[in-house]
């Protein structure tokens, strides 16, 4: 199913979360201060055009995989966490598309903004205010030794995004049982990188330490794959790696 289009009102929210990236640039750096506008722009549709692949490629994704329902076969929900938010970039963009248009056959059941920099995560709760989005952000570094979150965490599958942090797969996995101590949930996690796939861009995914399988393959096993995706200044790709719950790797 081709991805709808957002609504009046989340663009609409949207155009006032850049109006306060441009606000503030000045004074955070949020963006490059030569040609911000232009820079915001392309930031913007890079993030819309990266959303929309996902969600095209989604049912193809976790056809088969265990761990999307929980013991009663009923879909548990997904909970969507950006690491590095920076000035929002996919985070706010991503919450607006989820929250409007979402993921086949999957209900949102929040957001967490993880921005360690007090600025930043400043503009990042008073857009989400402004716009009535229920997001959390939390002030913390992503990692072995964060803080447990204030409070259990309801079922989900955990929608992990990258666009300016290189972690490796266990870095982000370490964070995330942090978040999950069970690890009884399916985490999948999304880098923005290349599209080119050649040798360099084997070696460096290589050191982040991606499942060994290149493509989905049999049901309920990990993988990961290059999602290509274009917008108005390229090519550009989701590098994603998706573990089924009884399939994670071990803590280091």
């Amino acid at each position: 199913m081709s991805c709808p289009e957002l609504s009046l009102a989340a663009r609409a929210s949207l155009e006032r979360h850049g109006a306060e990236v441009l606000r503030w640039n000045a004074q955070f750096s949020l963006i490059s201060r030569v040609a911000p506008e232009q820079r915001l722009l392309a930031l913007q549709q890079e993030c819309d055009a990266a959303f929309r692949a996902l969600h095209d490629a989604w049912p193809g994704f976790l056809s088969g995989s265990s761990g999307i329902t929980n013991p009663a076969g009923v879909a548990i929900p997904l909970r969507y966490i950006d690491l590095g938010s920076g000035g929002g970039f996919p985070g706010l963009i991503w919450q607006a598309w989820l929250q409007d248009v979402g993921l086949p056959g999957m209900a949102s059941v929040g957001t967490l903004l993880v921005e360690p920099r007090d600025k930043r995560a400043w503009l990042l709760e008073q857009v989400a205010r402004n716009a009535g989005w229920q997001v959390e952000v939390r002030r913390v570094h992503w990692g072995r030794r964060q803080p447990p979150p204030p409070r259990p965490l309801p079922p989900a599958h955990d929608l992990i995004t990258l666009k300016a942090l290189r972690l490796t797969d266990d870095e982000v996995l370490s964070g995330w049982r942090r978040e999950r101590p069970g690890g009884e949930y399916p985490v999948t996690i999304c880098r923005f990188c290349s599209a080119e796939a050649d040798a360099s861009a084997d070696e460096a995914e290589a050191e982040l330490g991606l499942p060994v399988a290149a493509s989905p393959g049999a049901p309920g096993e990990p993988f990961s794959c290059r999602l290509p995706f274009s917008h108005p200044a390229g090519l550009d790709a989701l590098l994603i790696s998706h573990y089924p719950a009884p399939h994670l790797p071990n803590s280091a």
